[in-house]
Parts: C-alpha cells; structure tokens; sequence
C-alpha cells in the first residue's frame, strides 16, 4: 500500500502552551477582569495571548496567560510603586493608555486591550529555597518586573516580529522614536536584546498611574 505525502519541512509541534523564557510579540486574546488563570478571584486581571514571534525558536502560534495584579495596599510604597508601573507599562504599550496621563487617575478600559500586539518579556517565576531565597525556579512563567514594551519603542527594535501581524495594526497606533521620549524623563533603561487599580463589578477601572519608570 502506498500514498502521495507532503512532507513538512520539520516535525516540530505548531502551537501548544508556552513554557520558554524570552521576550516575545504577542497579541492579546482574552481578558478576564478579577480572576486569575485558574479561575479564582485577584486583585486584578488575566490576559490571554498568541505568540507572533520572538527570541525563541519554534514558539511561533504558541499561547499562553499572565495575570497583574493591582498595587497591594499593605505592603511598602516600593511594592506598590513596582505593581503600578507594571500596569502603566501594559497599559501603554496596549495602547489603552496615553503617555500624558501618566501621574493622573484614569479610567481603564480593560476591554481594549483585546486584540492588542505588544512585546513582553517572560521569565521562570522562583519559589524560596529552604534559607528563605527566592532562588529555585518553578515550571511557572511570569513577567518580569515591568519589561512590557509597545512594539515599535526602541528598546525592543531588535527583537523578532511578526512583519505581516504590525501591518494590520492601526495607523494611530503606530509611533516614531521620539514619541517615547516620556520614558527618558527618569531614565530610559537598557535594551530590551541586552536585558537578561483595585478591581471592579464594571468593565473599567480607576488606576493611579502617579508612578512609572
């Protein structure tokens, strides 16, 4: 018996669940406000996405899920600092935020993300080893810190893209250089290639952008 057979090129699984450290250019897919990737109630949101391409080979259409939480208001200003730049860093590079309201109180639309291209940096979450350092890595990825970047800021000029997926996103959307001088303000940081809001009943939040970068 026999039959005509297209060969593929390789046999390397298309898809699947992300579980590789890297920055990838994602595009958001789902958001759930106030619950987290099991399903259980957070101070915050989950999103979902679709990796377009990045820095590591064969994770191309994978998908994945990262939830940020809002500031912790009974931990240290420098915590809670740390949890609102992350969010002004999604925000911003999600286009749902402009850079001059940054140190107002602003309406989020969490919605609007959806569908949204940006570049994200994932590393493996650590758990304490038994002298209390948070030094042994989990199978789990997590952000890190507030390495969240619009897809065209130069910091992550040098990161693989998907060329045909930034075509499709709107002209308003798009920036040059100099509009990401807001972040030279207090330092703009390394390249990313060189770099290892309490929760509502409704679809919007209220968000302290006071702090970031």
């Amino acid at each position: 018996m026999s039959f005509n057979f297209d060969a593929p090129e390789d046999v390397n699984n298309g898809g699947g669940f992300l579980n590789e450290e890297g920055i990838f250019h994602i595009i958001v897919t789902n958001c759930r406000e106030g619950e987290g990737n099991k399903g259980k109630p957070i101070d915050g949101f989950t999103f979902e996405f679709d990796v377009l391409a990045g820095t590591v080979e064969n994770c191309t259409g994978k998908t994945g899920g990262q939830s940020i939480f809002s500031p912790d208001l009974s931990k240290e200003q420098s915590k809670q600092d740390a949890a609102r730049r992350k969010l002004a860093a999604f925000f911003i590079a999600s286009s749902i935020l402009d850079p001059n309201q940054l140190g107002q109180s602003v309406k989020i639309d969490l919605s609007g993300m959806v569908e949204k291209q940006l570049i994200i940096k994932l590393v493996r979450q650590m758990k304490q080893d038994e002298a209390g350092n948070w030094n042994v890595p989990t199978k789990f990825l997590e952000i890190s810190y507030s390495d969240i970047w619009h897809v065209d800021d130069p910091q992550v000029k040098d990161i693989p893209k998907n060329a045909d997926a930034l075509a499709m996103i709107p002209e308003e959307q798009r920036h040059d250089a100099s509009w990401f001088d807001f972040k030279k303000k207090k330092g703009a940081g390394k390249p990313a290639s060189n770099r290892a809001a309490k929760d509502s009943k409704e679809s919007a939040n209220n968000v302290d952008v006071a702090a970031m970068f």
